[in-house]
């Protein structure tokens, strides 16, 4: 990983592949080995970078929030970077907040964007204001309680059935929950709150949606503790043109817990868009 000077800040950055194809992917982090990272590997074989979002680790930190409001911030800085490698446009996918980021994008620099990747990213409900999702608000508050922690991130996850999956998520959060206890306080704090704040009520995000012209991938999951299937369909069924895949037993980390899964649905996704895709089989 290096830094790379965007001109009113360095971002932090890690660089994957060398295919053709240019795919950025911004978030406060990324695990080794999942989802981004994935898509540098055969068979889609992307040349893929992923940004560290101003704000967290060795990215600037800002001395206060943004003016424009963090997720317009990390889209800006995104466009930034691509300017930094020559890239015009470009493939953008990001998880979660990281999926935000990417709708900002759409909105902000419609013409910058290939194609946008929304993975368990679609904007929430408006059901309790804009500021936050609720569950995004007790991870501040309770942020030094290991055990709460722990079990925030439990319910953000989704249920799940799966022996491996319960394993491996009971480490993998006992660890977060150590990682977020140590994370240095201007970091902790930073709330993005919902994207588009400035659509209040369901509708209103609806007609957003509306204005977004551009291919988009909705992938989505039904255990999703923190974006709701309602959320999802909502996109999927006002942006133009939108294509949407709906995993029924996946949860909101499914970034981490199925890469190659969601790298599957990437590349039939990239390879229509230039008219390259296998045709469906015919009975």
């Amino acid at each position: 990983m290096t830094l790379m000077d965007i001109g009113d800040g360095e971002l932090w950055y890690e660089e994957f592949g060398s295919g053709d194809e240019i795919v950025l992917s911004s978030a406060m982090g990324f695990a080794r080995g999942a989802y981004p990272e994935i898509l540098a590997a055969p068979p889609t074989s992307y040349h893929v970078y992923t940004i560290q979002a101003r704000g967290f680790g060795r990215s600037t930190h800002p001395s206060s929030p943004p003016e424009i409001g963090w997720l317009d911030q990390w889209a800006d800085d995104v466009c930034a970077f691509a300017d930094r490698i020559g890239a015009e446009r470009f493939l953008y996918t990001g998880i979660s907040h990281g999926g935000g980021i990417g709708w900002h994008i759409a909105r902000r620099h419609p013409e910058r964007l290939k194609a946008l990747i929304s993975v368990v990213g679609t904007p929430h409900d408006r059901a309790g204001g804009t500021e936050s999702s609720a569950g995004r608000r007790r991870f501040i508050e309770q942020r030094k309680d290991p055990a709460a922690v722990t079990a925030i991130l439990e319910h953000l996850a989704g249920w799940t059935d799966d022996p491996e999956r319960i394993a491996s998520r009971k480490e993998r959060f006992a660890a977060a929950a150590a990682e977020t206890a140590a994370r240095p306080q201007d970091e902790a704090e930073i709330n993005q709150g919902k994207p588009f704040p400035d659509a209040k009520t369901d509708e209103e995000l609806a007609e957003v949606y509306r204005g977004i012209r551009l291919p988009v991938l909705i992938l989505a999951a039904m255990r999703d503790g923190v974006i709701s299937p309602e959320a999802a369909l909502r996109a999927a069924v006002n942006v133009r043109g939108a294509k949407a895949v709906l995993f029924e037993d996946e949860g909101h980390m499914m970034g981490e817990e199925s890469p190659e899964r969601l790298a599957r649905e990437v590349r039939l996704f990239v390879d229509e868009l230039h008219g390259v895709a296998e045709p469906p089989m015919r009975a």
